[in-house]
């Protein structure tokens, strides 16, 4: 019987009408997913198929050599735990840099290192693009405006900038799917789906811990708890369920990443951070006035593309930057202008509250609230406040994708049907505020430039720059004067022509800011070296000129060199820099297993910290230590055999002749008589005149010899005379090329003062340096050159394994074989002693190392290891037998049980959701 349904019925229209609309947003959907994983794949793939892996700043120095080290330690079959290259022995998996235990660090154990690496890339800026996309998608945003979202988080303001931050960048990408997983479960009703948007929740959770990166963790805390709290606050009665589901996915996610955490904190409570100190959590701090770069983000320099003055500032660019574009922040003005108190808030109104809180967070000790926030878990023993920021990007990411999927609000269309477009509505006069002022700041650095400068506090000579940077202010004001036009006269164009726009104009703003903002295209004019010391900068650019030209070798990897035991590097002002990754500075050097007193990564131990001064109480610093440890010896038991360093720390420029008035930093002596003294060039130095301070110049001239140490370590003498009242003097007929000045006194003590010499062209060195008193005889001598850098080695270094009679006995006949591990770390070592002795081994005395004695006719006995300095010692009883040494970070073995519970529980709550995830294929989207 035929159906007598009239053509007119609803369900006639439905059957006969196809879903075009489906189609188109199906189509648009896998555009958008093919965008976004296609750029990441040609912003980082096609780079290093060309053979330049993008490795930036600290993902080559430090990020890149420990994952490379950890790879290659899981090859081997070992748990990546311990770190043997860098602070003499350091905790891997607990120092969280290197991500140790990150599923894609796994890569570098089966790839080549450039290839893993590239895969890393690839694959977290995927997640974070493909993530926001859906997550915006989830929020019922179209297509087009959730993919602009996406791209302005994942391309954009700091996720693109702290690209040389590879840790913060991968635990922030796991944010926007933990977010889709709370807006999942606070929708869903169903046990299955909740089960399963519980598992993904505790997998993103769990990565973001996994990645390495505190920071990370905390912004992605301050982010989801917001959010989850905003959702489940609007279920009202409704929320248990969605409660408990976003409990539970948190709480099995810390679970998961507690093979990180635990150890870490462990490892961070021991370390120069445990006293969360208010200085650390205030340096990196965004100062206020510095906010204006969400505006114009090189208003302090950029990338240095063109020409293009690099950022000139007292920070760093990575850490001050937060354009995410013009447009989101007119997103959030346009929005705000919708806001109506009502019983139920618009959805979209947690993002501003979210991106308020991030910029004060950002802003961190500069704020009212500071001395609060240094109190807060998760950021108390943190610095680097300013990368915070992130988590305004994010919100303004999300406010952008809102704000193109309905660029005119209610009111605002009625105004405009009301009035014409002659009118301006509230809306669009507070979305012409954000590009209003970018405009005016690119207005006042081309008229007003060296003083804007010196009103932001840069700390630079604002006139020496200004000139250079106007040029490339402009593109922001351009781009300021069309995000007006966009906003007034957008709201007028058809929706196609205005989606065409509004692409164009952010792809175009994204073009901008990374190319002056993130990617260097060409050497910009000026680039600037890293600060250094007047001084030392001086004496650098003089011994340049001094130097005969095409004679200064290159510089050759440490590990080259063949020196035993651990080497250390000082130059902490980077005077050279760019040489450093070519000697293997650290991290670097853990690719070569050359083992360092130092390191780059974050945390190193507190003591360790002190005694050495390889890591600044603020957390800055790389290539340091203290002179003091130099001289006195602190580092002989570390096994140190080698420093590098720049002739600029021993030698200092200065003008005219003679030695500078008043009292010299560094370079004086006592010499008993009979005795001598050597002050260090670090370089050959051609000699033309010697000067040296001596208050008693006239009667100590007949009692000083002065000679001049040759490279060929043999010494030419000369009689000193008196060249005034307090000033000695030695007149070469020609100059004499010399590594160091020998003075050496007869009869009484006497005091000079550091000695003056003039080179080949004239310029005067003074031997005042930062080193000058603690690169001295017999502990440290000059052996050769290495490019710039003056190598050192140390006479008096203590071996891998010392052996030193225990208290009351005797180390008569007491003798020592390393049996296994490298040879600046001992692993197993022989003993024997008739009396039993104490075995001291020059590994870092840090938590976590057990020892066993096997006799050789006797069960195990555990040994306990405490600390004899900054190294490690045992007492090994009477006879002979093997000595082991295990390393277990604290909190490990505490961490490990709960995440492979985890690990396995997670898995178990996605099965249930496999049959259901076929029906809805079935019935198609809702």
């Amino acid at each position: 019987m035929r159906s007598e349904l009239s053509p007119a019925t609803p369900v006639t229209r439905t059957l006969r009408v196809p879903d075009t609309g489906g189609v188109r947003r199906a189509r648009g959907d896998v555009v958008a997913v093919a965008i976004l994983i296609a750029l990441p794949v040609l912003v980082f793939g096609i780079p290093a198929l060309a053979g330049h892996s993008v490795l930036p700043g600290d993902d080559f120095s430090q990020n890149f050599p420990l994952r490379v080290l950890a790879g290659r330690q899981i090859r081997a079959g070992h748990l990546p735990l311990f770190n043997p290259y860098i602070w003499s022995g350091a905790p891997l998996l607990a120092g969280w840099n290197a991500g140790a235990v990150y599923p894609l660090t796994f890569l570098f154990a089966v790839v080549p290192p450039a290839a893993a690496w590239t895969l890393n890339m690839i694959g977290t800026w995927a997640v974070a693009g493909l993530g926001m996309f859906v997550f915006l998608r989830a929020l019922r945003l179209a297509s087009l405006p959730s993919l602009l979202g996406a791209l302005s988080f994942a391309f954009a303001g700091a996720m693109s900038a702290q690209v040389a931050h590879f840790g913060l960048i991968a635990g922030m990408s796991w944010v926007p799917v933990q977010l889709l997983a709370v807006l999942r479960l606070t929708q869903t009703r169903s046990t299955v789906s909740r089960l399963r948007w519980i598992a993904a929740l505790a997998a993103t959770v769990g990565l973001t811990i996994l990645a390495g990166e505190p920071r990370a963790i905390a912004n992605a805390v301050v982010i989801v708890v917001i959010y989850a709290a905003w959702r489940i606050a609007r279920l009202g009665r409704r929320c248990g369920p969605a409660a408990a589901g976003v409990a539970a996915g948190v709480a099995l996610g810390t679970c998961l990443g507690a093979v990180q955490w635990l150890p870490g904190l462990a490892a961070v409570a021991t370390s120069q951070r445990a006293a969360n100190a208010a200085a650390l959590f205030n340096s990196g701090s965004l100062p206020n006035r510095w906010l204006v770069l969400m505006l114009v983000p090189d208003l302090l320099g950029g990338s240095g593309s063109l020409g293009q003055p690099s950022f000139f500032a007292s920070y760093n660019l990575a850490e001050v930057t937060s354009y995410v574009g013009i447009l989101p922040l007119v997103a959030a003005a346009v929005l705000l202008g919708r806001f109506r108190l009502r019983r139920r808030p618009p959805e979209w109104i947690v993002w501003h509250v979210i991106a308020l809180l991030g910029l004060v967070l950002a802003l961190g000790g500069h704020t009212p609230v500071g001395h609060l926030l240094v109190h807060l878990p998760l950021y108390s023993g943190q610095r680097l406040q300013s990368r915070n920021i992130l988590v305004t990007d994010l919100a303004l990411a999300v406010l952008l994708a809102y704000w193109a999927d309905q660029p005119l609000g209610q009111r605002a269309q009625r105004f405009l049907r009301a009035r014409g477009w002659r009118r301006i509505d509230p809306e669009t006069a507070l979305g012409v505020l954000p590009p209003l002022a970018m405009i005016a700041v690119v207005v006042t650095g081309l008229c007003w430039g060296a003083g804007l400068l010196r009103w932001l506090g840069t700390g630079v000579t604002a006139a020496a720059v200004d000139g250079q940077l106007k040029p490339w202010l402009v593109p922001y004001g351009v781009l300021g004067a069309g995000a007006i036009a966009f906003v007034i006269f957008g709201r007028r164009l058809p929706p196609r022509p205005r989606a065409r726009w509004l692409v164009g104009f952010i792809v175009t703003d994204l073009v901008v800011f990374t190319v002056l903002g993130v990617v260097a295209v060409g050497a910009g004019l000026g680039r600037t070296a890293p600060a250094s010391s007047p001084r030392a900068a001086e004496a650098s650019r003089i011994l340049s000129g001094e130097r005969p030209a095409g004679r200064t070798p290159a510089v050759r990897p440490a590990f080259t060199l063949g020196y035993p035991g651990r080497f250390a590097i000082y130059d902490p002002d980077g005077i050279d820099a760019r040489q450093l990754p070519v000697l293997g500075s650290p991290d670097l050097n853990a690719i070569s297993s050359t083992p360092s007193v130092q390191g780059y990564s974050s945390i190193v131990d507190g003591r360790y910290a002190t005694v050495t001064g390889s890591h600044r109480a603020t957390g800055e610093g790389q290539d340091v230590l203290s002179p003091q440890a130099v001289g006195h010896g602190a580092l002989d038991q570390l096994d140190t055999s080698v420093l590098f360093t720049v002739p600029a720390y021993l030698i200092t420029a200065t003008t005219g002749s003679g030695p500078p008035a008043g009292p010299a930093r560094s370079g004086q002596r006592d010499i008993a008589g009979g005795h001598q003294t050597t002050w260090y060039f670090g370089t050959s130095l051609a000699v033309s005149k010697l000067e040296l301070a001596d208050r008693a110049a006239g009667r100590d001239a007949s009692r000083i010899r002065v000679g001049l140490l040759t490279p060929g370590d043999s010494t030419r003498w000369f009689q000193a005379r008196a060249a005034g009242a307090s000033l000695l003097a030695v007149r070469l007929p020609r100059p004499v090329t010399g590594v160091a000045v020998i003075a050496q006194a007869a009869g009484e003590r006497i005091r000079l003062g550091p000695p003056s010499m003039t080179g080949r062209h004239g310029a005067v060195f003074v031997a005042d340096g930062q080193l000058q008193d603690a690169l001295v005889p017999p502990r440290w001598t000059f052996a050769s050159q290495d490019g710039p850098f003056a190598v050192f080695v140390d006479h008096l270094a203590r071996g891998p394994l010392v052996l030193e009679a225990l208290p009351g006995r005797s180390a008569s006949g007491a003798s020592v074989t390393q049996l296994s591990g490298p040879a600046d770390e001992p692993a197993a070592a022989q003993v024997r002693s008739p009396h039993g002795v104490r075995l001291v081994r020059a590994v870092a005395a840090i938590p976590g190392w057990s020892a066993t004695w096997q006799p050789a006719d006797g069960r195990p006995v555990t040994l306990p290891v405490y600390r004899a300095g900054l190294v490690q010692a045992v007492d090994v009883p009477p006879g002979a037998g093997v000595v082991t040494w295990t390393y277990l970070p604290p909190g490990f073995t505490a961490g490990l049980a709960p995440s492979i519970a985890a690990a396995a529980i997670i898995p178990v709550l996605l099965l249930p959701g496999r049959r259901s995830l076929r029906r809805r294929g079935r019935r198609g989207p809702r």
